[in-house]
């Protein structure tokens, strides 16, 4: 019978203090955790049922016992795992750390904890948690060790998730603010270069006699100083949104107007497309800010354009749906595959498209486009359909009329 635990107190560590019980502490050869010629005791048999690895060992730190369910775990026979066999079963990486811990308990008489991996009878290597307890007779002398082995496979594989998500977090942050740095530090550069070109093509187009071919690389030139200035002012704009500096200037504006000025704007500028425009006749009084709704619409009709690039017609509509403010930008050139019309708002995602004179992009415009209308309170959705072309919806909350007058 097991009497009463006490606890004493050698060379500063505290003892579990537990007078001598039937488990056999002598060097014996076991077969399925229960030694040979030795019938199996009953703390033997309350080792057993327990659900996990458990062991015992001798003084000096040879295994002499393993559970059953140790032998099960390993598919290894109790004479392979006592003495030294189990430290065989451990993870290369920490077999030297796992016996050095276990021979400094030994020589301390210390409790003994670690976290490390065994194999399984799978050839998988899972993680444990090993605990063992010095076990001390009446007189406070180490008579024996017992320990067990808890698996905690899920506790790290929490841990890794989370270590991979701030490591992803962290990735995502330091290349965010390398990008701002880069954009910001481009911008001024960019201006000089911007404003040197325009009036270099000024004076060229203001003499006579001037080499086309001149005129043309002149021109060219402040294109795309303009292209690239855009572009940073977007991967800026994509920063400010992901910290929150990202601000709106609303005012009380008819959206029908809005378009309609976007439009007209931007058709002379198309050679081969054609704009359509067609508006509900009353104003279509919203609360918003004009130049960020200019600058969706403008990246809306540039990807109508980009992804037609055989020419055709674009349909630009604006009216009232549901008590809303609609508008819709329709093209019928290559259309989005369904399978990736999900990821069209993510950053940095962009559409593959076979055809060679679609042109390449950031992955920002639609991205862009969205924050924008959901800072208005709005919803952006596209529909479209492989080689029929596509069409993006934008809605936005009326204004009554009775309240625009107020505003």
């Amino acid at each position: 019978m097991i009497e009463k635990t006490g606890v004493s107190r050698t060379n500063g560590h505290s003892k579990q203090h537990i007078p001598p019980t039937s488990i056999d502490m002598h060097a014996a050869n076991t077969t399925n955790g229960v030694a040979q010629g030795a019938e199996l005791s009953a703390d033997h048999q309350l080792l057993a049922v327990i659900p996990a690895l458990v062991f015992t060992s001798q003084p000096n730190g040879s295994w002499s016992y393993v559970s059953p369910r140790f032998c099960t775990y390993t598919g290894k026979p109790a004479e392979a795992l006592t003495d030294l066999g189990w430290a065989e079963l451990a993870h290369p990486e920490e077999r030297t750390t796992t016996l050095q811990q276990w021979q400094a308990a030994i020589r301390h008489g210390a409790p003994f904890q670690i976290e490390h991996r065994l194999c399984g009878v799978d050839g998988m290597y899972h993680w444990f948690r090993s605990q063992c307890t010095p076990q001390l007779d009446a007189m406070g002398k180490l008579i024996g060790w017992t320990g067990i082995a808890v698996p905690i496979d899920s506790e790290h594989q929490l841990v890794g998730e989370q270590m991979l998500r701030q490591k992803a977090e962290q990735a995502r942050d330091e290349r965010d603010c390398m990008l701002a740095f880069i954009a910001h530090e481009l911008r001024s550069p960019l201006t000089v270069l911007l404003g040197q070109s325009t009036l270099l093509q000024r004076r060229l187009n203001n003499h006579e006699g001037v080499d086309p071919d001149v005129r043309r690389m002149a021109e060219i030139l402040v294109k795309e100083t303009i292209h690239l200035k855009d572009l940073i002012n977007t991967l800026l704009e994509a920063t400010q949104l992901d910290y929150g500096e990202f601000q709106l200037c609303k005012t009380t504006l008819d959206l029908g107007a809005l378009v309609e000025r976007v439009v007209q704007s931007f058709a002379p500028t198309l050679s081969s497309h054609t704009l359509w425009l067609h508006s509900d006749a009353s104003p279509l009084w919203i609360k918003g800010d004009a130049l960020r709704l200019e600058q969706v619409l403008h990246n809306l009709i540039e990807n109508a354009v980009k992804y037609s690039p055989g020419g055709g017609e674009i349909v630009i509509r604006t009216l009232l749906h549901e008590g809303q403010v609609q508008i819709d930008v329709c093209d019928s050139g290559i259309g989005i595959p369904a399978q990736v019309q999900p990821y069209l708002f993510q950053r940095f995602f962009r559409v593959k498209a076979d055809d060679r004179r679609v042109a390449s992009g950031l992955g920002l415009g639609l991205y862009l486009c969205k924050a924008i209308v959901d800072l208005h309170g709005g919803s952006i959705s596209v529909q479209s359909v492989e080689g029929e072309g596509c069409t993006v919806t934008l809605l936005l909350s009326r204004l009554l009329v009775e309240h625009a007058r107020h505003v």
